[in-house]
This record gives structure tokens, sequence and C-alpha cells, in this order.
């Protein structure tokens, strides 16, 4: 109920410059920004950094209202998200794409979802993706699920397939709007009675979760002008 009222919020204040097509953030609310923009960028991130090229198959993992979508209808892609209106809009607006709801729970996005997020099954098979991402989805996780999806990833991937997220890091200078505040040995929250808030790992844990899934860590990069990871 938070994040759908600040959604709304978000909403009324963007009236006056609000563009058609523009994506409700009632519907999901995954901050503010200019959608396409944010999107356009974080495929900037992808090919930059994960090697994303014409024709590979993609797996957006925590899809929302297809800011990534939207610049990605060239490729074999898939995106699933916990938030049905959010999947329902995108296969409205992308009908040559593949959009799964998930009724995952999450303490901040679906409290009432009815699949453990360490129980997921991407809906993707064995060895079928080339390069997947999950951008602002492990900064709402806690960290256990975080690294189920790691092991997820390592399923669907081709050998030699890439992934991508993005994640808080709690060791850069504070920022107001996130004041993380240590929560338990791998985490850092800004609100203990809902982590899902937003949530910061541990570089070295986060470092480790990614050895132990099997997958490979290239590099990490601070996203510019954002306090997180790459």
């Amino acid at each position: 109920m938070r994040r759908a009222l600040s959604g709304l919020w978000l909403d009324i204040k963007s009236l006056p410059t609000r563009r058609r097509g523009d994506p409700w953030s009632v519907i999901h609310n995954v901050g503010n920004g200019d959608h396409y923009a944010i999107g356009l960028q974080a495929v900037g991130w992808l090919k930059t950094y994960a090697g994303l090229k014409p024709g590979d198959a993609v797996l957006d993992i925590g899809c929302g209202t297809g800011r990534m979508a939207h610049h990605l209808t060239d490729h074999p892609y898939t995106g699933f998200d916990l938030a049905k209106a959010a999947i329902a809009m995108c296969q409205r607006r992308y009908p040559k794409l593949n959009f799964v709801h998930l009724d995952v729970w999450n303490g901040d996005y679906n409290r009432t979802g009815s699949i453990a997020e360490d129980k997921v099954a991407f809906p993707a098979e064995d060895a079928s993706v080339d390069v997947a991402f999950a951008m602002s989805v492990f900064t709402h996780m806690r960290f256990g699920a975080m690294s189920h999806y790691l092991r997820e990833a390592v399923r669907v991937l081709k050998p030699g397939g890439r992934f991508a997220f993005t994640a808080f890091s709690p060791r850069e200078a504070a920022n107001p709007l996130f004041d993380f505040q240590p929560y338990d040995a791998t985490s850092s929250v800004v609100d203990a009675r809902s982590p899902e808030r937003a949530i910061a790992h541990d570089h070295d844990a986060l470092a480790g979760a990614i050895a132990a899934a099997g997958l490979k860590l290239v590099s990490f990069h601070r996203a510019p002008g954002r306090r997180r990871r790459l």
C-alpha cells in the first residue's frame, strides 16, 4: 500500500509535464525519473558491460512496466515480474515479446504473494539465455533470496552467457535518500521494519554469493549519479 500511494503521488506531480504513453507509477512504482531514458541507459550498460549483441536471447528479471523491454523489441525476449497489472500492460504494449506474471512474495512490493522468493523458478529453459539481467531487483531482496536468483540465473544461461544486475553499495558516502543502517551480517537497510524497501548487500558477501552460484565475477561498476553497483 505504501508503494502504491507513493506511486500515486508521483503520478500527480508528473501531470504538468507528463508525456502520452508514460506508465502510471500507481500501477507499479519503481521510483521517479524518465521511464524510457532510464531503460535506454540500462540497455547501454548491458552492451558495454555484458556484451549484449543483436539477436541475443534476453531474460528481464523484474521487468516492471517495460522500461527495458521498450528498447529490446528486436531480441528474443522474456520478462517476468510480480506485479500483475504491470505485466498486463506490457503484454498490451509489446505483444511480440513474452511476459510472464509470477506471484512472488516481497515485503515491499507484494506482501500477499504465493511464491516464496527462494522458490522462484525463472520462466526459461536450462541454457537458453544469452544475457540475463536484474535491474533494481536485488535492491529490494534479502540476501538468501538474492542468492537463489543468482543460482537460477546460472541455470538458464547458455555456456558463455552473461548476467548483469544492480545493487546498492553500503560502502559509499551517506545519501540522504538511502541512509543505510546495519541489518544483519550481510546487509544494511533503510527501514528495519520493512527491509525490502531498500537493501544494500556487503561487497565481499555479494562476491562470495556470486562465486557460490557458479558465476565468474568480471567487474563491479558504479552507476553514474547513483549509489549502485552494476
